[in-house]
């Protein structure tokens, strides 16, 4: 299926409503990493995000609240009357529930396009600093423990990626620092493993790294700290 047939299924996609054999047909370009059906997944969620506040405010009509109110009225059959609370609580039950589901469904849309955005930026930071004639790298750790590879470029940056990152506590998080030879270790950003410990931490250039001799790795509070405030876990040589 070409792109141009596809236009059109991408908001289906994403709401889930899409028959399986064209759902495998969008699929099948993700797993080729295919960037326009990325990017036009991305609009989708952002558009059937919108969709959830965009219902016009309507005024119920004045026929059914009479209807309502007279449901509401003492009759002389009480198993008549109890028909109609309890109908009306269903109603009630059904909107509410409706309205929560909405709320929920759009805020998590929200947080999953922002998270999308986020890594996609980040990836093509990697991608530039990767892509420097003068980016070095340096392999670190084994099989049993932290492992990975640090990209370093004077003008592009720094590039932390690797697997088997520890689980924290949510309140912490991880913290990248350069050591210099002599002096205190300076902060390059605040990162988060997933949950297999997979992680990416890009430092976007030109930086000094004159006299920079490792990178290394502590936990620290959620928001980052000046100094490291414990032990690092890591340290990589890349003098």
């Amino acid at each position: 299926m070409t792109h141009p047939e596809m236009n059109e299924l991408y908001e289906l996609y994403v709401l889930g409503a899409l028959e399986p054999e064209l759902a495998s047909e969008i699929e099948s370009h993700l797993v080729d990493q295919c960037e326009y059906c990325g990017e036009r997944l991305q609009e989708a969620a952002i558009v059937t995000a919108a969709m959830s506040g965009m219902a016009e405010q309507l005024e119920p009509p004045k026929h059914l609240r009479e209807r309502v109110l007279a449901s509401m009225r003492p009759r002389k059959q009480a198993k008549s009357w109890m028909y109609a609370v309890g109908g009306l609580a269903a109603a009630c039950v059904l909107l509410l529930a409706y309205a929560l589901w909405s709320m929920n469904t759009s805020r998590s849309l929200r947080e999953q396009i922002a998270a999308l955005t986020q890594e996609r930026n980040q990836l093509r930071s990697a991608v530039e600093v990767l892509s420097r004639p003068d980016t070095r790298m340096v392999q670190f750790g084994n099989q049993n423990a932290a492992r990975g590879r640090v990209f370093v470029s004077q003008n592009g940056g720094v590039v932390f990626a690797g697997s088997q990152l520890p689980q924290i506590a949510s309140d912490r998080t991880f913290q990248l620092w350069l050591i210099p030879t002599s002096g205190a270790p300076r902060s390059a950003g605040i990162f988060r493993a997933n949950a297999d410990g997979g992680f990416v931490n890009v430092v976007p250039g030109p930086l000094d790294l004159t006299g920079i001799h490792a990178v290394a790795v502590s936990v620290e509070p959620s928001q980052g700290s000046p100094a490291p405030t414990t032990t690092p876990i890591l340290v990589v040589s890349i003098g």
